[in-house]
């Protein structure tokens, strides 16, 4: 056919007005199929031009692409628009229900007695969506006609992140701590004998900043931290011995990232007013 074409242009027999667009599929041997495609264009000066133009598809790769393509819209959920704007769910459902199982119907909503001229519904499955669409499309509801078409999928929401379960810490209050003492010191000095140290803080004073004089020690176990606070009673850290008993809340709830569920600062003050006691 293309050649027959060709001769016919190079003799000028073809009349190219009649024939404004011809494709031809043309299959040569060890080769991908070859799309050709002939265009003619007119000109201002009444002549035309010949556009040509071939491309080669891997089949496997075309396949491809249209599942995509198919894969984009959902088989079973439709779109229905220009619905009457007084129409319910229920409404919706009863009309689709007369050409299958419906699964789901949502309703974009203005406000609480007037929605927005659009529904999604999802049917059972494929032939019920094709039958709903089939028979749907510009029907007319309540003076409006009704526009069906295939809708993509719903999407899926995502679910809410866990909330970290709530552990008790079990924490003792040091006191005597050298100025130069810090959290990460602390913390290696308490881990030194093998326990379950969950955190360790200093309080300093805001301004100027300097350290207090004492903090805090967190365990896992309450366990711990009694053999923590007899172990550790008295002893030499940084040039001065400790004092160590437990806290005035000795217990308290905190996530898996160690963050403390209560305020410190309460307890802070507290055990200043019995540091400076003591």
């Amino acid at each position: 056919m293309l050649r027959n074409l060709m001769k016919k242009l190079n003799r000028g027999n073809c009349e190219l007005s009649s024939i404004p667009n011809i494709s031809s599929t043309c299959f040569l041997p060890s080769f991908a199929p070859l799309t050709t495609t002939l265009r003619f264009k007119a000109t201002p000066f009444t002549s035309f031009i010949l556009h040509f133009s071939a491309t080669t598809q891997d089949p496997a790769l075309e396949a491809k692409q249209e599942e995509e393509e198919e894969e984009a819209f959902s088989n079973t959920r439709l779109i229905a628009q220009n619905v009457p704007w007084s129409c319910t769910v229920e409404d919706i459902r009863s009309l689709f229900e007369k050409y299958g199982t419906v699964v789901d119907v949502e309703l974009s909503m203005h406000n609480n007695t007037r929605n927005r001229g659009l529904a999604f519904v999802s049917m059972a499955s494929p032939e019920e969506a094709l039958a709903a669409l089939n028979n749907l499309e510009s029907y007319e509801l309540e003076g409006r006609t009704l526009r069906l078409n295939y809708a993509k999928p719903k999407k899926k929401k995502a679910a809410p992140p866990e909330k970290p379960k709530p552990v008790p810490a079990f924490n003792l209050f040091v006191a005597n701590l050298s100025y130069e003492v810090r959290a990460k010191h602390l913390k290696e000095f308490f881990s030194s004998e093998g326990a379950n140290v969950v955190s360790a803080e200093v309080i300093f004073h805001d301004s100027p900043r300097k350290s207090s004089g004492y903090g805090f020690v967190s365990f896992k176990s309450k366990k711990e931290a009694d053999a923590a606070m007899s172990s550790f009673q008295g002893k030499m850290f940084m040039g001065r011995p400790i004092r160590v008993q437990r806290s005035r809340q000795f217990v308290k709830v905190q996530s898996d990232d160690g963050s403390l569920a209560n305020n410190k600062s309460t307890e802070s003050n507290n055990n200043s007013k019995q540091a400076a006691i003591d």
